[in-house]
């Protein structure tokens, strides 16, 4: 295995985090001789419980309300508020900061007789956001921004980021905060609002929407995601007595599931395949006449039924 990112950037594997393991690193594993080898030792020093990684990344979240709030004000031309907003962002970066975990690497490289030794403590970097609360406050600026890459209040024109388009999408990815970037464009952003260089000041801001928010989602479940959200339209429509609409929304699950299905590999492939084919048999039969309001009832229970299985395909 090769750490390729320097250890001191602060970006390291959770999973090799939390495991605090030694690992070995030879240039050939098969040869015992090995001219150098290394051993990298990674220990927790601080965990969080799971009240306090919830505040953790709600405190993520609320500095992301914050960048936008300013920007807002910004547009307003109201300085004192745009100030107070980043001040009040600067303020969760410090608390968000001191609360991170942090971990003590050790790490030891050997080679012709010569050691070399050195421990440091290094804090997590990313930051999870807690958006539930708040999807359409902190995600919607963020996606927007990405979209335009905004260099400018707000800037509308549109970039090509086809996955952030689908609000399903940022539903089923994890939305994560760079909180070092995060630190350093505020301040940067509140030393160009003093000076009165606003667009700098808002060009540090978008910076920060940017380059310090990662989405990190599973493509092929994309397809499913689709899907998942297509069904429950199809219920609901269903329900309504909207049969025609409920059918063009089933035979557009069929067609998520059909892309799924050659993603989903050969274990579950067979499993998509027969619920896609559940799925067209229901569309087909929505497409008779005079169905009763028991027979739409059954209808939407059988649509909710397809609704679980495609929702327990998620990793």
């Amino acid at each position: 295995m090769n750490l390729v990112t320097p250890i001191k950037s602060g970006i390291i594997i959770p999973a090799i985090l939390a495991m605090g393991v030694v690992l070995p690193f030879q240039a050939q594993a098969s040869d015992s001789d090995a001219r150098i080898k290394a051993e990298m030792d990674i220990k927790p020093l601080v965990t969080l419980t799971s009240e306090e990684s919830k505040a953790l990344s709600l405190a993520a979240g609320r500095i992301l309300l914050h960048v936008d709030n300013a920007r807002m004000e910004m547009t307003n031309k109201d300085k004192t508020a745009a100030l107070n907003e980043i001040e009040q962002g600067l303020t969760l970066v410090k608390v968000v900061s001191k609360a991170l975990p942090k971990y003590k690497i050790s790490t030891s490289i050997m080679g012709d007789g010569v050691e070399y030794n050195a421990d440091e403590v290094v804090s997590d970097r990313y930051v999870p956001v807690f958006n539930e609360q708040y999807v359409e406050d902190v995600v919607a600026p963020v996606v927007q921004a990405k979209k335009g890459k905004s260099h400018g209040y707000h800037s509308k024109s549109q970039g090509n980021l086809p996955y952030y388009e689908d609000f399903a999408v940022w539903r089923q990815s994890t939305m994560k905060l760079d909180i070092v970037l995060a630190g350093n464009t505020l301040a940067l952003a509140k030393d160009e609002l003093n000076k009165g260089n606003q667009d700098n000041a808002d060009v540090a801001l978008a910076v920060l929407q940017t380059e310090a928010v990662v989405f990190e989602f599973i493509e092929a479940e994309l397809p499913l995601t689709e899907a998942a959200d297509e069904l429950k339209l199809a219920q609901l429509e269903v329900k309504q007595g909207n049969v025609v609409q409920a059918q063009e929304t089933l035979k557009r699950a069929s067609e998520d599931l059909k892309v799924y299905e050659e993603l989903a590999g050969d274990t579950r492939a067979r499993e998509v395949r027969n619920l896609k084919n559940e799925i067209d048999d229901m569309a087909k039969s929505l497409d008779k006449d005079g169905h009763s309001e028991d027979a739409l009832k059954k209808a939407g229970k059988k649509i909710a039924s397809y609704w679980d299985r495609v929702v327990n395909w998620f990793k």
